[in-house]
């Protein structure tokens, strides 16, 4: 299978060359293939490259245990200010400690802070917003101090790909006084919106990638399970006598108003945050729709700082670009890295520049949210 010809770093591109000669593919074939959903899911699960490092002289590892909640706390040798809670990768179907394993490390280590990293439940057993409220579990329970390994009053959430998706939406519960505060959102190739196949980077990448847009539709799905049909945009010519909720057009992500008079599933807003940018904020139904989709926030004034990256070959590109924007207009620090010739997780190929570089380009940011 070719590597899609947008992929111009040559590192990532002889690594995707070197998987699909062995494998055949890239890695978004089980997520591009037909057919059933628990053998494509079984196959992304049993990963053999999901492993864990060991310790060097530079940093060292800690399993921990929150009230049945798996952790691992990554600690640079020569001093840390601050704790990223990170929540793993994976289409929030697949991933564990392990995979974004080698990530931790080197975000550590760039950044000079710790690393909280988060087993939290996957779909389709459980969908959203199950590992949404385990990431908030392990921020609170980062807030308790974890007996005196971590500094409470330095915290930020951190996430890769559908971990940042999380992030995101939890630094919003953040800026709502619903979840302990935070001074950092590290959001790195997120989901942020609904899968939107008018939205540019969609269109252009629907093929021979690590994610495509396919893919990205059909982990949605899973996420979100029976509210998926209810996303905006899941049957675009249905409107409110469809029986659907009347939500924001599928399509535009700049869509700043939503009829306030009718039905909004729950389900929803906490996982694309951008959209619902005129839901009435006194209604915590609706309220709790941007949970999914963070770009359909309300509003993003007074939201931690926000370190986001993009690869310019995902379909998830324009969306982390909106989502700066937004941000930034709304008045909230913005480092914004978009990567040119790379693919979504160009993060976690091994033996790559390209993360070491954006890592270091990020690092003075973190660093200052945690001064």
């Amino acid at each position: 299978m070719p590597v899609h010809p947008a992929i111009t770093d040559p590192h990532v591109r002889a690594h995707l060359e070197r998987l699909a000669a062995r494998a055949g593919t890239i890695p978004s074939g089980a997520t591009d293939a037909d057919g059933d959903d628990a053998a494509r899911i079984a196959e992304l699960r049993a990963n053999p490259s999901w492993v864990r490092m060991p310790d060097d002289e530079t940093l060292e590892s800690i399993d921990l245990d929150a009230a049945g909640l798996a952790l691992r706390l990554y600690r640079p040798r020569d001093g840390h200010r601050g704790t990223l809670v990170f929540a793993h990768g994976g289409g929030w179907v697949a991933g564990n400690l392990d995979n974004n394993d080698a990530l931790c490390r080197a975000l550590a280590l760039a950044t000079g802070t710790q690393v909280l990293s988060v087993d939290y439940r996957l779909a389709p057993e459980h969908p959203f917003p199950a590992g949404l409220d385990d990431l908030d579990r392990a921020l609170r329970f980062a807030a308790s101090g974890a007996d005196g390994l971590i500094d409470p009053a330095r915290l930020g959430v951190a996430g890769h790909s559908a971990g940042g998706n999380l992030a995101a939406a939890l630094a919003l519960r953040a800026r709502e006084g619903r979840a302990p505060g935070i001074r950092v959102q590290v959001l790195l190739c997120p989901v942020l919106d609904v899968p939107d196949p008018a939205r540019p980077s969609y269109r252009a990448h629907t093929d021979d990638l690590p994610l495509t847009a396919r893919g990205m539709e059909w982990y949605w799905g899973l996420y979100l399970g029976d509210a998926a049909d209810a996303a905006p945009g899941a049957d675009a010519a249905a409107g409110p006598d469809a029986g659907g909720p009347a939500l924001v057009d599928a399509a535009p992500l700049r869509a700043v108003a939503v009829d306030a008079s009718a039905p909004v599933d729950v389900a929803l807003v906490e996982a694309a945050p951008l959209r619902a940018a005129a839901l009435d904020a006194a209604a915590p139904a609706e309220a709790a729709l941007v949970e999914a989709a963070p770009l359909r926030a309300v509003a993003l004034d007074a939201a931690a700082p926000a370190v986001i990256v993009a690869a310019e070959v995902d379909p998830l590109s324009d969306e982390a670009e909106e989502y700066a924007d937004r941000l930034a207009a709304s008045g909230v620090p913005v480092t914004f890295v978009r990567r040119a010739g790379v693919p979504h997780l160009f993060l976690v190929f091994p033996s790559t520049p390209a993360r070491d570089e954006v890592l270091a380009q990020v690092a003075p940011a973190v660093r200052a949210a945690f001064a």
